[in-house]
């Protein structure tokens, strides 16, 4: 998993992204999105159920 970080005007750290790691058809490791901040709550994203299975289904 990877936790991107925002600063908002502030200077306050928030967590504005959760990607995943999958590996494509060559084998290489990219991020998938799974959880994005919105206006007023993370939005979920299209690697949502692979966050929520690596987690044991506790989300």
């Amino acid at each position: 998993m990877v936790i991107h970080l925002a600063r908002d005007r502030c200077g306050v750290r928030r967590i504005a992204e959760v990607h995943v790691l999958e590996r494509d058809t060559e084998g290489l490791v990219r991020t998938v999105p799974a959880l994005r901040w919105g206006a007023e709550a993370f939005a979920r994203e299209r690697g949502w159920e692979r966050l929520r299975r690596l987690m044991g289904g506790a989300l």
